[in-house]
């Protein structure tokens, strides 16, 4: 009798062609050479299967790897055209493959940089805007001698500071928010080091060095703006609110050289929104005063009407939370004026208004003659002098103060060096609110469809090996992202049906996870007679997957698997 059973095909064909078509296999292959005693899969075919298996399944585990191998074989060798065995893909070997994936820097930044060259050329992206950016991610390892370049205490953007951690480094294009570059660095580094290093290397990858770079603060730094600067780069960058930003910030806008102009971005349905006001200055920089080098800086100074909106709110709420606490402190017995206005002190700062109410404290001293000695005291009896000390707080808003706060409110200076011509006002608001497209990397690899964490490995080589893979993933969501919104774009149509429970709902910015969760349904039935095995895709492909496959320009004949072939000897 011939033995049946079903294994699960999904959106497995169109994840292995897209990697295929990225030049994953080929790449890592010209960059890693095994050990001349390695058989099976070589280095970039098991890298295929292990990108496969954690876009499917959501999880970088690996070792569910040979189970997950195992249950697809069929499938795989169909899609793939690869001969063999599940044991090519145990723990052991996927731990060797992501050690020796991460054990030389300089191997990391040749592999990344004729990936992003490949995939630029391949899905011909634009190359007009780059961001990078960092974030930290936590860990429950202990520390020991072999981890400690790696993970370290630093700063967390988890709110872990207890935990060790690792810096992980992006930078991406727009608009897709493509990564090109990836760095796991020690978790003590700090950030503002990097933004210079990361240009470079995106503007080697790139081939060209007039793109704009835009990031967060921490890249504002004079040495990174000059760098860039003398080098023909182009950057945008909000200043830190620190050192003479804030005293400029309030002269410009208290005595704006102009009259700021409303801005407004276009909502989704077309409609024009109002979304803050600003202007522009300029003037020239010199890094170290000796004119050696000099450029001319645009200075964006920006209101945001949301954010001076919640800045003004919680100003309200802070100062309403600091009078209620500075209502219910109580002076100490017999304690001094100083030591009440410490307290004081503390409670403003806490609650972050320091310059926004005025402390006073009125100290009284009341002196007190008593007897010395037991009885009744007579005539000439001994006396001591007591001193009680009884303080009193007061306290005020500081009206001039909080208005001038509130004035404030929502208030940011952006510096750029490009010219009028090549950046507007409107167009720098646009630019750096795409910011996002960094961070929505970060969160797939922290809480999204690439969990990095909990990461298992210990090593640091291993680390470095998982990050690099897990950033390859990103690269080929992010590339389906961007090829199926620039078709719809071009088709001026919207998505529908990807929605669990409104079938209605359509979308022009699908995301890769759901057009993927759409081919889901799909199964191959395994017939095994004697020494043959035949292999027959089950269920047809809708309309809506034919037309997500259309959006990818990706061909419906991946899913024809139907075969008939003689039995694999691992076959279960």
């Amino acid at each position: 009798m011939p033995e049946q059973r079903v294994e699960r095909v999904d959106e497995l064909p169109i994840v292995m062609l897209w990697l295929e078509k990225m030049g994953v296999r080929t790449i890592i292959n010209d960059t890693w050479r095994p050990h001349g005693n390695w058989k099976g899969l070589d280095y970039g075919q098991l890298a295929v299967f292990f990108l496969t298996y954690v876009i499917s399944s959501f999880n970088h585990r690996l070792c569910y790897m040979e189970n997950w191998v195992e249950d697809h074989q069929n499938s795989l060798r169909k899609i793939s055209g690869w001969e063999f065995n599940p044991k090519d893909a145990t723990d052991d070997r996927l731990g060797i493959i992501l050690e020796e994936l991460g054990s030389d820097d300089e191997q990391i930044i040749q592999f990344q940089e004729a990936m992003g060259r490949n995939v630029i050329v391949a899905y011909d992206l634009p190359t007009e805007i780059g961001r990078y950016d960092t974030t930290s991610c936590s860990v429950f390892h202990e520390a020991n001698e072999n981890n400690k370049k790696l993970l370290r205490h630093g700063h967390s953007k988890d709110h872990r500071p207890e935990l060790l951690q690792f810096k992980q480094g992006l930078g991406t294009l727009d608009p897709a928010g493509v990564p090109l570059i990836a760095e796991t660095i020690a978790g003590n580094v700090a950030d503002d080091t990097l933004y210079l290093k990361a240009w470079h290397r995106l503007a080697d990858i790139m081939n060209r060095q007039d793109f704009l770079y835009v990031a967060d603060c921490k890249a504002a730094a004079i040495d990174t703006r000059a760098g860039i600067a003398q080098n023909g780069g182009r950057y945008l960058f909000p200043l830190p609110k620190t050192g003479d930003t804030p005293k400029l910030l309030q002269t410009m806008v208290l005595q704006p050289p102009s009259k700021p102009e409303v801005i407004y971005l276009q909502d989704p349905d077309g409609k024009p929104r109002k979304i803050g006001r600003g202007f522009v200055n300029s003037r020239i920089v010199d890094t170290n005063g000796t004119a050696a080098f000099e450029w001319e800086e645009r200075l964006f100074v920006l209101q945001s009407t949301s954010y001076a909106k919640s800045q003004k709110k919680a100003c309200v709420k802070r100062l309403g939370k600091a009078e209620e606490a500075l209502l219910n402190l109580k002076p100490k017995k017999n304690e001094a004026a100083s030591e009440l206005h410490q307290r004081a002190e503390k409670i403003l700062q806490t609650h972050k208004c320091q310059d926004l109410i005025s402390l006073e404290v009125e100290e009284t001293v009341y002196h007190q003659y008593k007897n010395v000695g037991r009885g009744r005291p007579a005539e000439n009896s001994k006396k001591r002098l007591i001193e009680t000390k009884q303080s009193t707080l007061h306290f005020k808003r500081d009206r001039v103060a909080i208005k001038q706060y509130l004035k404030l409110a929502g208030w940011r200076i952006y510096v750029t060096n490009a010219t009028a011509d090549e950046m507007s006002l409107e167009q720098s608001v646009r630019h750096y609110r795409n910011e996002w497209l960094v961070e929505h990397g970060f969160h797939r690899f922290k809480n999204g469809s690439l969990p990095a964490l909990p990461i298992f490995i210990r090593t640091p080589e291993r680390i470095k090996g998982l990050m690099m893979m897990l950033t390859i993933a990103l690269q080929g969501l992010t590339l389906i992202e961007y090829v199926a919104r620039r078709n719809l774009a071009e088709a001026g149509e919207t998505l529908a049906g990807l929605v669990p429970g409104n079938p209605k709902r359509s979308t022009a910015r699908p995301t890769a996870e759901r057009l993927l969760a759409q081919f889901s349904n799909l199964h191959l039935l395994i017939t095994e007679s004697g020494k043959t095995v035949s292999c027959q895709l089950l269920e047809t492909l809708s309309p809506l997957q034919r037309l997500i496959l259309k959006l990818l320009n990706v061909s419906s004949e991946i899913y024809e698997l139907t075969f008939s072939a003689p039995k694999f000897a691992d076959s279960a």
